[in-house]
């Protein structure tokens, strides 16, 4: 416990540098309006399968992006996977699009090396919180993108309707909005 207490604090001040850096929050999050067409995406998961946000089509879906060192996400995760086993029997799909991390020398200098770190990602959770991480891990490109696409903000939260238009989206993730959302939507 006292660990995860000390990453906390340094998932904090490394999140306040991105802040103050002017690298965490990106103007291009205010031009993706809700309503239109989310950017589309390939990217693989954990286990090297390929998935797009047009094979998606017909079904709610939740990205949310996340580091091992972005402390907003990692808040939310258990809260989140509370939501990835409620509407289980619903056409939602979860997914993380993890990006770089929080914490600037951990940045992974080629795809093998994030798709890695990755991993340990859900390593990390599962032995923090004992239970399995919800919904699907993609990995970003190493130039990010995805991130960039949907606007570089690091704890960002974006839900698509089943026909992939953006019905909502926030800055930070907090599992009790999603789920407001979720209830609309289902």
């Amino acid at each position: 416990m006292r660990g995860f207490k000390r990453s906390s604090a340094w998932g904090v001040g490394a999140l306040l540098a991105a802040v103050l850096s002017g690298v965490a929050f990106s103007e291009d999050f205010d031009s993706l309006e809700v309503g239109e067409e989310a950017p589309g995406f390939t990217l693989k998961d954990l286990a090297d399968r390929e998935y797009t946000l047009e094979g998606l089509e017909g079904q709610v879906v939740v990205i949310q992006f996340g580091s091992s060192t972005t402390l907003p996400y990692i808040e939310q995760i258990k809260a989140m996977n509370g939501l990835v086993k409620k509407y289980r029997r619903e056409k939602i799909t979860f997914l993380t699009i993890y990006t770089n991390e929080q914490k600037f020398d951990w940045q992974a200098d080629n795809y093998f090396s994030k798709y890695e770190r990755a991993k340990g990602l859900r390593f990390q959770f599962s032995v923090q919180s004992g239970q399995r991480m919800g919904g699907k891990i993609l990995v970003d490109e190493i130039e990010e993108t995805v991130y960039k696409a949907y606007g570089s903000v690091p704890a960002g939260v974006f839900i698509l309707d089943q026909d992939g238009n953006l019905a909502f989206k926030a800055k930070v993730i907090k599992a009790s909005d999603v789920e407001a959302v979720l209830e609309k939507l289902t």
